[in-house]
């Protein structure tokens, strides 16, 4: 598989990595009088240390794959900023909050379109970047006359 198709899978493994690992870090964000009142709000489930870690071997794993060249930095990048967005985004939307929880009807309403457009804006690039090198890699075999002179 080239390079820049490669890219796909580790970024989505990457972004996911990243939305468990941003889940995890921000923690709890209900307000405190929301609680005292008793408010709850969707229990979320529990990620604990040992998912946040593998979460983060997960995206340190990806990085590496970038370094290294097995792919292509650009889509793994979007769809590490689309996980990112996504964990912030469940966080936010599982607050318990006094009224209207309008942070999360925003974060629903564009928050999560726009990492899918992130994610769909990775896979194009790959997509791009894979058929320019396809057809530079073509253009050169043909345009080299040493190649055939032998």
């Amino acid at each position: 598989m080239h390079g820049a198709l490669r890219a796909i899978p580790v970024g989505l493994v990457a972004g996911l990595c990243a939305a468990v690992l941003v889940y995890h870090l921000i923690g709890d964000v209900s307000a405190a009088s929301a609680l005292a009142e008793g408010i709850r709000a969707h229990e979320p489930p529990v990620v604990g240390w040992p998912g946040a870690l593998l979460a983060a071997a997960g995206l340190g794993g990806c990085g590496t794959a970038v370094v290294r060249g097995w792919a292509l930095a650009s889509p793994v990048v979007l769809c590490v900023l689309a996980g990112l967005l996504v964990g912030w985004a469940g966080r936010v939307m599982t607050a318990a909050s006094i009224g209207a929880n309008i942070g999360g009807g925003l974060m629903l309403g564009f928050g999560l379109p726009l990492a899918g457009l992130l994610v769909l804006a990775a896979v194009v690039t790959a997509g791009v970047v894979a058929r320019r090198r396809a057809q530079s890699e073509a253009s050169t075999s043909k345009s080299d006359p040493s190649a055939t002179a032998r």
